[in-house]
């Protein structure tokens, strides 16, 4: 039987069409709630936070930093880049407090000492592998590969009501 989908085919094409949906019905209450989303692209963190993780940040003031918290800061080094380590030690400096930072992976505390002026983001949970889906849907390719994805459907579903309306049409009119 051509044309007619078998149960077991629908409802796999339920599920698999229902994931995005709900990635986005889930991601949309985080960011509003105030929620950051930061990939993370290195091994520093493991095993708290592994390679291609998500790790979800939540804006709190420099002054309540505490020794241990696990915090997403600019790279002192490079441009443009974030770092999620935790804070090892905080230090009192004649220009206001320092923070010591260090990945847990790694065998010695960062080079750097940086400030945090205003707020930062502390990490308030982690999701394996997501960070992987967030990077990737940031290049070019994953969004015209979506942008023809949602096109095709789109044309899909309007060929298949027109081609619908002619097979009920009556014969002869």
């Amino acid at each position: 039987m051509q044309g007619v989908m078998r149960p077991r085919s629908k409802v796999t094409v339920v599920l698999v069409s229902g994931r995005p949906v709900a990635v986005a019905v889930a991601y949309v209450p985080l960011t509003v709630s105030g929620y950051k989303p930061v990939a993370v692209y290195s091994g520093s963190m493991e095993p708290r936070i592994p390679v291609g993780g998500l790790a979800l940040d939540r804006a709190i003031p420099s002054n309540d930093v505490r020794v241990g918290d696990v915090i997403t800061f600019s790279d002192p080094y490079v441009k443009g880049r974030l770092v999620t380590h935790r804070v090892i030690d905080i230090l009192e400096t004649p220009h206001g407090l320092a923070y010591r930072t260090k990945g847990d992976a790694n065998p010695g505390r960062d080079p750097w000492t940086i400030r945090l002026a205003g707020q930062v983001g502390r990490v308030s949970f982690t999701v394996p592998v997501a960070g992987y889906i967030l990077f990737y849907a940031h290049t070019r390719e994953v969004r015209g590969l979506l942008i023809c994805l949602a096109g095709l459907s789109l044309l899909v579903a309007m060929l298949r009501r027109i081609w619908r309306k002619e097979a009920t049409a009556p014969v002869g009119v």
